[in-house]
């Protein structure tokens, strides 16, 4: 799975809240590259949608956005953390889409399992929820002005438990799957009819069972990513699902 990391702010003009002794962009990003690193380590790519300059906080976000998109990003995660008037506390996390919904429950669920108030899924317009292609959440990790808060954060514990949210247990992730080839049929470069397509970028492949690192579902096929390249000369390929089934 391809995933979009968004280390929020980081990047002047755009630095984020004051907390009690380190600001919001130190925070992110502490939390940000170890969640990097675990989903790599998992077997999975990661786009780092961090800019490297920009003009504006718009242009920040902007940017953050556009880079997902381009890179046709599977799921988009952006990482804040809060602050109001110091005594709020806990952490809450955005989506707009079912399916971030669906992940952002997991990943509160994960960071609450730590100590931290569950102040719920919310919804929010926010630049990078409304504008992104793909699902996408907006995780506040703790409230950075808050004694309670900073009193219970580990940049690890919390990125390992947004980690876990976004794909389960880390040590188990990159286990294969299973696609199971019912009958003869061709693994394509799009969802497009193999006699529409040029003939060398489909690939025949026999009925019978081969492992897989990973599959989302999409036009009546499977998108699916093989451990190695033993299987065609691509790593990624279509397959139609009515001539297959993920196990």
């Amino acid at each position: 799975m391809k995933f979009g990391i968004d280390i929020g702010h980081n990047c002047s003009p755009d630095t984020g809240a004051k907390g009690i002794d380190k600001t919001e962009d130190f925070l992110t990003k502490a939390v940000g590259e170890i969640v990097i690193q675990n989903l790599q380590k998992a077997g999975h790519s990661v786009v780092n949608c961090t800019p490297t300059s920009v003009s504006s906080v718009n242009d920040s976000l902007r940017k953050r956005v556009d880079k997902a998109n381009q890179a046709n990003v599977d799921f988009y995660v952006s990482i804040h953390f809060n602050s109001f008037n110091g005594k709020a506390h806990g952490t809450e996390v955005f989506a707009l889409s079912p399916k971030g919904r669906e992940v952002g429950k997991k990943v509160l669920d994960e960071i609450v399992a730590l100590g931290f108030n569950d102040r719920r899924v919310r919804e929010a317009n926010f630049f990078v929820l409304k504008n992104t292609n793909m699902p996408a959440i907006l995780i506040e990790c703790c409230f950075c002005d808050s004694p309670i808060d900073m009193g219970k954060f580990n940049a690890k514990a919390m990125a390992d438990a947004i980690t876990k949210g976004l794909i389960g247990n880390p040590d188990e992730s990159n286990k294969p799957q299973n696609l199971i080839i019912k009958m003869p049929t061709f693994l394509k470069p799009s969802t497009e009819q193999v006699k529409d397509l040029p003939k060398e970028s489909c690939i025949e492949i026999q009925a019978g069972t081969y492992p897989i690192m990973d599959f989302r579902f999409e036009e009546g096929h499977y998108f699916i990513e093989w451990p190695n390249t033993s299987q065609g000369n691509r790593r990624e390929h279509f397959v139609f699902a009515g001539h297959s089934e993920i196990k």
